[in-house]
């Protein structure tokens, strides 16, 4: 697997090859120098980055996600430096970019009703901080995949007062916020071995569920925008072991005048409600 860091972020990747449960060692060529992180069965187990080694490594590639990566299949970590969940991991450095953005912006963090909710780590509130019973139901929603508009639907509360809500218990550090935004992914045309119907596309599985797990939903539809500019949708169904490639059948890719590998820039849809 290869590709190009801003067209595939770093978040998408480490998804990916967790949840395909992957073994091996992504080398991403950056400008700072080279940096290698080290999945074990979809465990990032180790990662160094300049001076730096662990997770402090994997930080730093988060605030800049700049170069061109390889996955090189099957091989092992020369030590573990490591030692939480690839998911936590996510969520830690994500915590640290918002923070680190909110800082140099000097402003609060903004609520939007696509907005993610998830606990901050090492959250310590006030001891004079109390919560009342609209707040304890709001938290008890809290689980890092609803966004506010599904808060409030759960909840039965007004989607300006969970605004409120959230923005106090952000505010006192309780929880910590992202956005949940469809990425885009460099897929690669190809021709599908299987009947696929006119219209309709595959991708792999585990690209999928990173779209759902992102977006709350499977998506149903994807955007596919050529080196050209132009844009296509299609439908979408799921194939194992894809890989970067998004399959089509002879029809639709003579119908849409498309040629096999030709990279696209593919981004997921779903039906707002």
């Amino acid at each position: 697997m290869t590709g190009t860091l801003g067209l595939f972020s770093l978040v998408d990747l480490f998804q990916l090859l967790a949840s395909s449960a992957r073994t091996g060692r992504l080398l991403i060529d950056h400008p700072e120098g080279e940096a290698r992180v080290y999945f074990d069965k979809g465990r990032v187990v180790h990662a160094e980055f300049a001076l730096l080694r662990g997770a402090e490594a994997v930080f730093a590639l988060f605030q800049d996600e700049r170069g061109s990566f390889i996955f090189n299949l099957g091989l092992p970590s020369p030590e573990t430096s490591i030692h939480v969940g690839t998911e936590n991991l996510l969520l830690d450095a994500i915590r640290r970019l918002d923070e680190s953005r909110q800082q140099q912006s000097g402003l609060e963090p903004s609520v939007s009703d696509s907005s993610v909710p998830f606990f901050a780590d090492g959250a310590a509130m006030d001891g004079s901080f109390t919560l009342d019973a609209k707040e304890v139901l709001v938290l008890r929603l809290v689980d890092a995949r609803r966004d506010l508009r599904q808060i409030a639907q759960e909840s039965q509360l007004e989607l300006a007062e969970i605004r409120e809500l959230i923005a106090r218990l952000v505010r006192v550090g309780a929880l910590a916020l992202r956005e949940r935004k469809p990425r885009v992914a460099r897929l690669v045309a190809q021709l599908s071995n299987t009947p696929l119907a006119t219209s309709t596309v595959e991708i792999d599985s585990a690209i999928l569920l990173n779209w759902e797990n992102l977006l709350g939903e499977a998506p149903q539809r994807v955007a596919c925008r050529r080196p050209d500019g132009k844009v296509d949708v299609f439908l979408v169904t799921e194939a194992e072991s894809v890989g970067p490639y998004i399959r089509f059948s002879r029809d639709t890719l003579m119908a849409g005048n498309l040629a096999v590998d030709t990279p696209l820039l593919v981004k997921p849809l779903v039906d707002v409600s």
